[in-house]
């Protein structure tokens, strides 16, 4: 040793513990990531730590302690400010060996004697001897008289860990360690994006993959991606050598794949790295680990458009898409009046109509290198192109729907501009829906793409979800068939069909075009076939009509395009019902057409935009039709603007009235559904006692309010109408004791007015005044007439969820009959009868009733909709009617 003057070098950083004797420091950054220096601990030696396999050499282990000695020396020194003096260099390596001081003044500690004098470190033999080595042998002389650290002879064997270096399956590991944050040490930093850690207590090394962000890489020949390094330094000054907690959320790695050990995780403390570097345009968001992510995707995408704002770093020359749509059109609601595809829907706003492709899906396409043919055949011919139609035609038609503006595709190849919109029908998101059900797939977007659905990470999940049930496109059976025959322009195969048709009197039918105000494209499921079917008993005026094929076009007549528009407003891809009377030369069926039990011939008539055909004098509605014209007529609508009527006297004669008619059919009542205890049992609220509910409960919250109840001035018992408190919004409501707890203060209610139960306090109950007690609940209990709930659980909540979409919006009721307390009811959605729609898609069974004769009509429906559920094969009938025979070894019960 020399006697040289030493520098004292203040202002470093430890940066990295490498093992108990070894440490990495670092400066002050200026201009780029700062010098670094490695520095042994002078004088002193620490146990070797084991080394992981690198190329043909085999992994080391620890010594005895190894482990221990590094641990104390990182908490005591990572992160913190240091100071040291050279003391001497190690010859042909010249690796510095200095004396390190950490803290200030009077609590300035100098790490190496710490070492020793804990006992994680001994004096290193070198042979030479002077009084700085004599006092660090002293120190560890006095350590092993203690036996404390290393010298601990009882606790060497199992002072050496045993590290797994590698994992030989990953996903094992992945399926044992996810869902709970995990304890590790980051021993290093490849890039910002990808940490190695050391988890705690099982000694696994692993590689993770930050989840859902890229950060700039280094390349394989030294260079590097732009900002690698400034990334990198983020990540290392805030978690290298740290403890963290990470959360795994995946893995790259194939099985016994000992090349690719890579986990996707996310660091949950001491904080989100990832968010600080996208925020710092340091990364970016990747889709395809975007989709594992446990954290609110949101939140990255949120980042990462500040980021661009701010034009950080990565985002440095970004230049945002140039939105055509002005703000005030960006979201807007509307009725929705035709699913044109499964990613197309025409959407009417106030007068005009709007076209929207939905965001970021994609509608089933044919088989590559086949052709489905034109759009009509497509529909047919595609595999679950049909089924996807259908999904959004029964959900969305006549519906009003919110949609919000996410990008707009220019005009390119022939194809026009297309406004893509996120569509919401409530608080659902309409594409999540149907990529969820497996019919539409997730369209692929570059990276750096920002024209995408807002919700796009969502709906890779809701991919995901569709691919791990096999559903729809993603399914692994044979896709369904639909064999559909064309009957239009082949009057032969009409006039086959026409007896049975007349035979069966109504049948369902779905609106597939509407040409002019009567003329019609419809679909009859029960016999798979497409057919024209122009109104009777009218005459109505003709729209115009585009040049097609090299005819000219023709202009409308006088209210023709007016009572195309009507029409196509009120049945437009509806489900209705047909009544066939004849068939013209043509083909075409010529019938009435019903929906929503109104008859669109007289519906025309009615509204001016149509007069009666002498031919209806012979059909059966032909007092109907009368009545609505002349109706129209003394109104001077439309056609009839210029009517003038003439009076002619009538001999007096004797007239039938249709007040000599009883009308025995049921009352229909406006009714919303409040609460829904299973696919059939539910309570309703007749829409007439809104307002008088609104104003009872107001005056019954105010009494309470002003009066507040004593406690205990009410002991609750079973059958007692009360005032009881509702937890989800801490409101007084009506309630009626339905069971008391006898081993506690809780009191299980039902709230009269809307049907749920709640287990309250008895101190959140109060007595109630006679005005408030004595009326009836406003909630009625109902169940869906002759309804069977699944028995399998899944199928109980996908019933559950489809009913809960349905009645959403008010309700239109008929009471058939009682069962017990609840009333035997149907239920109407915008026309869709909410038992036929359960049954049709398979989700339910009907129970037969042996009064046939009382209920024929309805069970007639119920009947021919479970049964055109199990020869197309939905949903619980997708293996075959199990149901044939009670088949019991199928584990069937009824």
């Amino acid at each position: 040793m020399d006697n040289a003057p030493k520098t004292l070098h203040r202002g470093w950083v430890v940066k990295q513990v490498n093992s108990g004797d070894t440490i990495v420091l670092k400066g002050r950054p200026r201009g780029g990531p700062p010098p670094e220096r490695n520095i042994s601990l002078a004088y002193i030696s620490a146990p070797k730590l084991g080394r992981r396999p690198i190329g043909n050499e085999e992994a080391t282990i620890d010594e005895p302690f190894a482990w221990d000695s590094r641990e104390y020396l990182r908490k005591l020194l990572v992160g913190k400010e240091v100071s040291f003096i050279v003391e001497y260099t190690i010859p042909h390596s010249g690796r510095e060996c200095a004396l390190v001081y950490v803290g200030t003044g009077e609590n300035s500690v100098c790490v190496n004697e710490q070492m020793v004098k804990d006992g994680w470190a001994v004096t290193r033999n070198n042979n030479k001897q002077n009084e700085e080595i004599a006092k660090y042998t002293m120190w560890m002389v006095e350590a092993q008289a203690s036996g404390i650290g290393l010298h601990n002879e009882e606790g060497k064997s199992a002072a050496v860990r045993n590290v797994n270096w590698v994992i030989e399956d990953p996903r094992m590991l992945f399926d044992e360690l996810k869902g709970k944050p995990l304890k590790a040490v980051v021993e290093s930093v490849r890039d910002g994006g990808t940490l190695r850690l050391m988890l705690i207590p099982s000694m696994h090394y692993i590689t993770v993959m930050l989840t859902g962000i890229r950060c700039p890489a280094f390349k394989p020949d030294g260079g590097s991606e732009d900002h690698a390094d400034e990334a990198r330094y983020a990540v290392e000054t805030r978690l290298l050598n740290k403890d963290i907690e990470i959360l795994l959320e995946g893995t790259s790695g194939g099985m016994g794949n000992a090349k690719n050990q890579n986990f996707v995780g996310t660091v949950v403390s001491p904080g989100n790295i990832s968010l600080f570097l996208l925020r710092e345009g340091l990364a970016k968001c990747v889709d395809w680990s975007m989709k594992l992510l446990s954290a609110d995707p949101e939140s990255y995408r949120a980042a990462t458009r500040q980021a661009k704002a701010d034009r950080k770093r990565l985002w440095k020359n970004f230049e945002g898409p140039v939105c055509t749509v002005p703000k005030d059109q960006k979201e807007f609601s509307g009725r929705v009046t035709e699913i044109v595809n499964g990613e197309v829907l025409v959407i009417k706003v106030g007068n005009s109509y709007k076209r929207i492709t939905m965001s970021s899906i994609r509608q089933p396409r044919p088989a590559e290198g086949t052709d489905a043919g034109p759009p009509s055949k497509a529909l047919y011919e595609v595999p679950y192109l049909f089924e996807a139609r259908e999904f959004l035609r029964k959900r969305l038609v006549g519906k009003k729907v919110n949609a919000t503006v996410d990008y707009v595709r220019p005009a390119a190849n022939g194809y026009p501009e297309r406004v893509c919109a996120s569509i919401f029908l409530g608080n659902q998101n309409i594409q999540e829906a149907i990529v969820s059900k497996g019919l539409a797939t997730v369209a692929w977007h570059k990276q750096d793409d920002d024209e995408r659905a807002a919700n796009y990470d969502a709906l890779l999940l809701a991919q995901e979800k569709a691919k791990k049930n096999k559903s729809g496109v993603h399914s692994t059976g044979e896709p369904p068939i639909h064999k559909v025959a064309d009957l239009a322009g082949n009057a032969a195969k009409s006039k086959q069909f026409l007896p049975f048709l007349q035979r069966i009197g109504r049948l369902h039918a779905n609106v597939e075009y509407v040409a002019s105000g009567s003329r019609i494209r419809v679909y009859i499921p029960r016999d798979t076939c497409l057919a024209t079917f122009l109104l009777s008993g009218i005459s109505c005026p003709r729209a115009a009509r585009p040049s097609i094929k090299g005819q000219p076009a023709t202009p409308a007549d006088p209210y023709g395009d007016e009572a195309l528009e009507f029409v196509k407003d009120q049945i437009m891809q509806r489900e209705v019902e047909i009544e066939v009377e004849s068939c013209d030369k043509a083909g075409n069926f010529i019938g009435y057409m019903f929906v929503d039990d109104k008859n669109m011939s007289v519906e025309l008539v009615k509204e001016g935009l149509a007069k009666m055909h002498f031919t209806a004098e012979r059909g059966k509605y032909f007092d109907h039709l009368s009545r609505a014209e002349a109706d129209a007529k003394a109104a001077q609508k439309r056609v009839w603007k210029d009517y003038v009527e003439t009076v002619v006297e009538k001999e007096e004669t004797s007239e039938i009235t249709d007040s000599n008619i009883t009308d025995s059919s049921p009352k229909l009542k406006d009714v919303v559904v409040t609460h829904i205890e299973d696919c059939s049992k539910l309570w309703v609220q007749h829409c007439s006692d809104g307002p008088a509910l609104i104003s009872l409960m107001n005056q019954m919250r105010a009494d309470l309010i002003s009066n507040p109840p004593l406690a205990g001035s009410f002991t609750p018992r079973v059958g007692l109408t009360c005032a009881a408190i509702f937890s989800e919004d801490n409101n007084w409501y009506r309630a009626k004791v339905v069971k008391v707890h006898k081993d506690s203060d809780k009191v299980d209610v039902l709230f009269i007015d809307y049907g749920n139960q709640s287990t309250v306090s008895s101190s959140s109950t109060a007595p109630l005044s006679p005005q408030y007690s004595s009326l009836p609940g406003a909630a009625t209990e109902c169940q869906l007439a002759f309804i069977v709930p699944p028995e399998d659980e899944d199928w109980r909540e996908d019933s559950l969820r489809e009913v809960q979409m349905l009645t959403q919006t008010k309700l239109i009721m008929t009471v058939v009959g009682k069962s017990g307390s609840a009333d035997l009811v149907s239920l109407s959605s915008n026309g869709t009868d909410i038992a036929t729609h359960l049954l049709s898609n398979g989700l339910v069974e009907y129970e037969k009733q042996r009064n046939r004769n009382k209920f024929g009509s309805l069970m007639s429906t119920y009947e021919a909709a479970m049964t055109d559920a199990k020869k197309n094969r939905r949903n619980r009938f997708q293996y075959g009617d199990f149901t044939q025979d009670d088949a019991k070894e199928f584990g069937y019960s009824k």
